[in-house]
């Protein structure tokens, strides 16, 4: 009786492992928009492959044409769960901070590539 349940937690516990690993890959590229369903009802979906835009206002301090970045302090921003900080984007445009100057109030929108990796897709003065 005990060499019965011996092989047949063995048994499925192969069966677990070989359906589990098949080597099978998914046909979606590693950029394509996917959904991950939620694990627990009631929590959206987590989406990957895409980035989310965020907007925030704040004080444009610096614009470095050659390299195509701003510097901005702002304020905090809600979606991307920043604090109020001093920090430097990427701009998609580098031609898009051009009229712009050190001072002025501007509001701009931005994605996150990675941790604080930012670059900003729309910016502009605020009157």
């Amino acid at each position: 009786m005990k060499t019965m349940i011996e092989f047949l937690g063995i048994t499925a516990l192969a069966v677990v492992l070989i359906t589990g690993c098949d080597g099978s890959s998914s046909s979606a590229d590693a950029t394509s928009e996917q959904s991950v369903p939620a694990s627990m009802p009631g929590m959206p979906a987590i989406q990957t492959g895409q980035r989310a835009d965020h907007r925030a206002e704040g004080t444009l301090n610096s614009v470095d044409q050659a390299v195509g970045s701003v510097n901005i302090t702002h304020g905090p921003v809600a979606s991307a769960s920043w604090p109020g900080m001093t920090m430097s984007f990427k701009l998609a445009d580098p031609g898009a901070a051009m009229t712009l100057k050190p001072g002025q109030r501007v509001e701009f929108h931005f994605t996150i590539e990675s941790g604080m990796d930012a670059t900003v897709t729309q910016i502009k003065a605020i009157d």
